[in-house]
């Protein structure tokens, strides 16, 4: 599993987005494969840049497994 960090508080599974617009000059929406859409204040660079893998945005277990997080702690 990777994880992207969006925003501040948002972080998504890459391997679960199915598309990404732009809704505005600093906004985006983001669709998941289950049909949950995200639209944080962000521009669409940034969103992408994190999708894209820059190594700012994300994140990976050390061992493949899941990520958990518990308020502003991440433990993987």
């Amino acid at each position: 599993m990777k994880l992207v960090k969006i925003d501040d508080d948002l972080y998504l599974n890459s391997d679960f987005i199915k598309s990404v617009e732009a809704d505005g000059e600093n906004s985006t929406d983001i669709t998941m494969k289950n049909g949950e859409v995200f639209s944080p204040n962000v521009p669409i660079k940034k969103v992408l840049d994190a999708i894209c893998g820059s190594e700012e945005h994300s994140i990976t277990s050390k061992d493949g497994g899941d990520i958990y997080f518990s308020s502003k702690n991440i433990t993987y």
